[in-house]
């Protein structure tokens, strides 16, 4: 019987050819070998398909019957992955070399839930424009996501077993952050992983999904803490002042929705609803005041 393959990575896929040879091709040049890709194909119209194709037998390719959204593609996605360990790239995102070997030996060595890394940011050119360092060291990390989420999801590695004792799954009906919902919820359960090491790259482009949903971003977020301080409500007692500053968050999520269509005045009250909870939010509410350009302002928001 052939043995089942140790780490299986989710590619979700819709009309994403520009990037995806290269995408793949970095999952193929992994130090570690022992991993399948999950290739869900959303009903591509474009040469997606005869890519994915190209590939061997490690990669498996599934058409979906139908066009779903992203998280319930994820969910669809999932169900066909037979590793131990669950990776996510997506079609424009990268691997570094030795993400696998990395994240597979933390895992093994620790009974962590999930684990996460540094990710360099990456424009359409495959320039890097920024590099975010994380900041949580392994263990407890959810009270610090609470006040500075830092987890992109081309760096995760989740224990397979976690998801399925806990019948834990994208939900489906977000669209503008399912990951945060699912990360954050294993994060307030169990002890997470993070490497230091720079072992993955994130494109961000200027029509990308995340973007066009920016508006549901307070709602999505507040959606997840609702959800699990309802389900946890010792975590409003050991945490007051993170989750204090988590909920106050929604309003910057807000503002920045604002900066990107132009107006300042709503941003400029969005801000000043929390001007006060942070040095941080000052700052912004006195930018915003001074009309910097919005190019410049959502460059020093790293936006």
């Amino acid at each position: 019987m052939k043995q089942l393959p140790k780490i299986s990575i989710i590619m979700n896929c819709y009309n994403s050819d520009s990037f995806l040879k290269e995408a793949i091709d970095s999952v193929y040049e992994q130090t570690f070998t022992d991993w399948e890709i999950i290739f869900w194909d959303n009903v591509s119209t474009d040469d997606s398909a005869v890519i994915a194709k190209s590939f061997n037998e490690k990669l498996r390719y599934y058409l979906a019957e139908k066009n779903t959204n992203l998280g319930e593609a994820r969910n669809l996605a999932l169900q066909k992955a037979r590793g131990k360990y669950i990776c996510f790239l997506d079609c424009d995102d990268l691997f570094l070399k030795n993400k696998l070997s990395m994240q597979y030996r933390i895992m093994e060595n620790n009974a962590y839930a999930m684990c996460y890394g540094s990710t360099a940011i990456i424009n359409s050119e495959g320039k890097i424009s920024r590099k975010e360092q994380v900041r949580c060291t392994s263990g407890q990390v959810f009270k610090h996501l609470l006040d500075r989420y830092e987890i992109k999801m081309v760096s995760v590695m989740i224990r397979h077993s976690v998801l399925k004792d806990n019948n834990l799954w994208f939900a489906s009906h977000l669209k503008f952050c399912p990951d945060h919902n699912l990360f954050m919820e294993i994060a307030s359960r169990y002890n997470v992983g993070v490497i230091s090491q720079f072992i993955a790259q994130y494109r961000v482009q200027v029509n990308s999904l995340s973007r066009q949903t920016l508006d549901l971003a307070s709602v999505e977020i507040k959606y997840t803490l609702d959800k699990i301080l309802k389900r946890d409500e010792s975590i409003n007692i050991k945490y007051p002042c993170e989750v204090k500053s988590a909920y106050s968050k929604l309003s910057y999520y807000d503002a920045i929705y604002y900066i990107y269509q132009n107006d300042y005045a709503k941003a400029s009250n969005k801000i000043l609803k929390i001007y006060s909870n942070k040095w941080q939010y000052k700052i912004i509410y006195v930018l915003l005041l001074l009309r910097i350009p919005k190019n410049l302002l959502l460059r020093i928001l790293k936006r």
